[in-house]
């Protein structure tokens, strides 16, 4: 029986909710953040049960899992999202269940849902415009891109979208979305760059209006040049793991909803 709940906060705020939502459907979980020793006592439970969660952070940090190496055990299901291959190849190799989030379809399909709004808030804090009728580039057309462009339309503004892909190219001439022409990016107010590249270097950066707004929600570590724009003034923030901080209690039941089947075959 877990006597710990709430569970105490943590950094990525969906770890302490699907804590919460596992717990109160009889599993027994450690959130890794808080008790990376992996102590069945000091998590409150009497005595461990034949499998206990083990819940990380999103992302992980290299320190936090080469601690966890040291600790998992067999016994131990391992749940996290874009986990290092070196982390799922130890867990491989030690017979340990590791379930990564972001390799179901689904949970990335959702996820970018709650991206795309934390997003939008990032950008409206960070402009001194209205994102209505304001001229947007969305850099990247895959799952969100292809959302946060939708929400943005739904704003009123001037999406263009850039992408490589012919496919999502097609795609978005299908929503009505303008193609990014000749690198013309002296025209945008806002950048939202969804590409885990150097997408935005100090070529691309130069062009850029002197007030113009960066927000790069590619995975670390971003697809901007950061270190430029500080010198030009360039507004850039690097937002990754938006829907932990934007919507935690949403995107855990996400979480929680879309596992349920995997968890189940596991016990």
């Amino acid at each position: 029986m877990h006597t710990n709940t709430p569970f105490p906060e943590v950094t990525d705020r969906r770890q302490r909710y699907l804590g919460e939502f596992l717990v109160n459907s009889g599993y027994q979980v450690i959130l890794a953040e808080t008790a990376p020793e992996l102590d069945v006592e000091a998590a409150g439970y009497e005595e461990a049960a034949e499998k206990v969660l083990v819940l990380l952070p999103i992302p992980a940090p290299p320190t936090l899992l080469s601690r966890l190496k040291e600790r998992l055990t067999a016994k131990h299901i391992v749940l996290g999202g874009n986990l290092p291959k070196d982390f799922i190849d130890f867990c491989n190799d030690s017979q340990i269940t590791c379930i990564d989030y972001f390799k179901n379809p689904a949970i990335a399909i959702e996820n970018a849902v709650a991206t795309a709004e934390g997003a939008i808030c990032q950008a409206i804090q960070a402009s001194e415009i209205n994102l209505h009728q304001s001229q947007v580039l969305v850099i990247g057309f895959g799952k969100c891109g292809e959302i946060l462009a939708d929400k943005l339309n739904g704003l009123k503004c001037h999406v263009s979208i850039s992408t490589r892909n012919p496919v999502a190219k097609s795609r978005a001439k299908s929503y009505g979305y303008q193609l990014l022409e000749e690198e013309d990016y002296s025209k945008f107010n806002i950048l939202f760059n969804t590409a885990p590249a150097m997408v935005l270097p100090p070529a691309v950066i130069d062009k850029l209006q002197n007030d113009a707004v960066i927000i790069d929600i590619a995975s670390s570590p971003g697809g901007t040049d950061f270190n430029y724009c500080l010198q030009k003034g360039i507004t850039a923030k690097h937002c990754p793991g938006i829907p932990g901080k934007y919507s935690p209690k949403t995107s855990a039941k996400i979480l929680f909803d879309q596992i349920q089947n995997q968890l189940k075959e596991l016990y």
